[in-house]
């Protein structure tokens, strides 16, 4: 079973400076038989005797991900049932692009996730395309997943991108409209709750993700290059306009045109995040060695007589643009310290041109229930691929879990165990053929090694409004106050240790501090949709 440790840290927009809390929060996937939105629902195991939770896991994935290929390689509409789940696969939009659509094998109303690939990617044509196994894993989790071909796909690529970049970004953008149109079009059929539309990408797919939520008519593709193109809803195969319905987007290596640069460089796609976006939540999750998409401005594109070439802004640049123009656009960056563009990492490191992605071929599709001991396991080639197919599920895993915590809040109005701009990853650096694990470890620094200071700790006057404090200092008994039923009240030392938890579910509580020594501490409130943390003197 795999252990995922956290480092909690504890941080509110108004905190200058973050407290990083080091304790042992063990937040990792569990295994259950419900569907819970975050943990992994044993139902829908391939059948097979013999292995573990994690095994079942990793092989109902490579399992499922070789019926994807078949049924996308399909010329016709299929509708299929897996143990536990259920989907279909259909065409989209106006010009055949494909939609594979997997959820719960249940009657109930569920949020659903937009997701689409990068470019060149092999949709219908490579069971291992990573886009893929987040599909399967989310949907093994309890949401509904939509996973779409946007034009960029390697079967599309000759119809629909040509020399002109900006506009095969606009022809992306287009598709994922589309899909989103067809999705609340079939919401009964489907069961989805379009109150609960999530978008979410891998590179160009990561555009595709961020524009679908920030996009507005009549500001963004207003220029002359996208006239012969239509209108936002032009690939749908419904007569149905555009409409702003997401509200949390997560993305793999990627970011936003920018707008505000000189005239042979500009993107001429329009400022995306504006005052239209506000309330509206991003989540990246990226490579430190990202060098197509990097954190900050990115040239982007040929600089051709169209005058392709334009900046994007990566998610360090993108949160900067957020505050300085006072968006209420909130935005958490995960850094893998290893990635690169894929954001996860796999057994080559750095190595570019790693002699697993051309191996994969040779790895054949399993047959449906197999058992340890199975002839399939002696294969040494076989018996390589699946250590380094292991390796990088296991970081699947955990990214996966990171975008079930992020889009709770809006699933069950709990809030996100992650109140931080930013979370330092390190892969488990232990591969080995017989321990093929590869799961995040959080760091305590930042990726180049800066440690994180304890500092003073400025409280934003709205937040003081919420929590009431007194008396601050203290020599004993604190009372708290609160608009709104505070759930959990925490304690930690200066150095991150949780000294006193209290559970509570009240506006106002009394504390007895007379056991902490004199000093200062920080104090964690727990509300249902949010948590502030203030800090506190005790003198004796």
């Amino acid at each position: 079973m795999k252990l995922f440790r956290f480092l909690y840290n504890v941080c509110n927009v108004g905190i200058a400076v973050c407290l990083l809390i080091s304790i042992g929060f063990a937040q990792h996937t569990n295994f259950n038989n419900t569907f819970d939105y975050k943990n992994i629902n044993k139902q829908t195991f391939v059948p097979s005797s013999g292995f573990s939770d994690v095994q079942n896991h990793q092989f109902t994935i490579l399992k499922h991900s070789y019926d994807i290929q078949h049924i996308n390689s399909s010329n016709r509409d299929t509708a299929f049932v897996w143990r536990g789940l259920k989907g279909i696969k259909t065409f989209y939009t106006k010009d055949s692009l494909v939609l594979f659509f997997v959820r719960p094998n249940d009657t109930i109303t569920r949020p659903c996730i937009l997701l689409t690939h990068g470019n060149a990617a092999k949709y219908k044509s490579n069971w291992s395309e990573i886009m893929n196994f987040y599909t399967i894993d989310l949907a093994m989790r309890g949401f509904c997943v939509a996973y779409y071909e946007n034009p960029a796909s390697f079967e599309s690529s000759n119809k629909f991108i040509t020399n002109q970049t900006r506009k095969s970004f606009y022809n992306g953008f287009q598709a994922a409209v589309a899909a989103d149109i067809f999705l609340v079009e079939n919401a009964t059929t489907l069961k989805i709750d379009t109150t609960k539309l999530f978008s979410g990408g891998y590179s160009f797919g990561a555009f595709c993700s961020l524009s679908l939520a920030t996009a507005d008519v009549g500001i963004n593709f207003i220029d002359t290059l996208f006239a012969d193109q239509g209108n936002f809803s032009a690939k749908s195969i419904y007569n149905t306009s555009f409409r702003k319905n997401i509200k949390r987007s997560f993305v793999f290596g990627g970011g936003l045109p920018k707008d505000d640069t000189v005239s042979i460089n500009n993107s001429q796609m329009g400022n995306f995040l504006d005052n239209n976006d506000d309330q509206h939540s991003l989540l990246f999750l990226h490579g430190r060695n990202d060098n197509f998409v990097g954190f900050d401005v990115t040239p982007f594109g040929t600089n051709d007589t169209v005058a392709s070439l334009f900046y994007v802004e990566g998610p360090r640049a993108i949160h900067n643009n957020i505050n300085q123009n006072n968006l209420g656009t909130s935005i958490t960056t995960f850094v893998n310290c290893k990635g690169e563009h894929p954001f996860v990492s796999t057994v080559c490191g750095s190595q570019h041109n790693c002699i697993q992605q051309y191996q994969w071929p040779y790895l054949s599709e399993p047959d449906d229930s197999i058992i340890p001991n199975s002839s399939y396991f002696s294969d040494s080639i076989t018996d390589t691929l699946l250590h380094y197919f292991n390796y990088m599920l296991t970081q699947i895993d955990d990214a996966s879990f990171l975008i079930a915590d992020f889009l709770q809040p809006s699933v069950s109005n709990v809030a996100s165990n992650f109140n931080q701009s930013n979370y330092f990853l390190q892969p488990q650096d232990t591969f080995t053929y017989q321990n093929p694990n590869g799961y995040f470890i959080f760091k305590n620094t930042d990726c180049e090694g800066n440690t994180i200071v304890v500092s003073d700790v400025h409280q934003h006057p709205t937040l003081n409004k919420k929590v009431n404090v007194y008396p601050n200092p203290t020599n004993n008994v604190l009372f708290v106050e609160a608009k709104k039923p505070i759930q959990t009240i925490q304690i930690y030392s200066m150095l991150g240790v949780l000294l006193k938890e209290i559970k509570c579910n009240n506006l106002r509580q009394e504390m007895n501090l007379n056991q902490l020594q004199t000093g200062e501490y920080i104090c964690v409130f727990i509300f249902n949709d949010e948590q502030i943390a203030k800090k506190i003197t005790v003198l004796h």
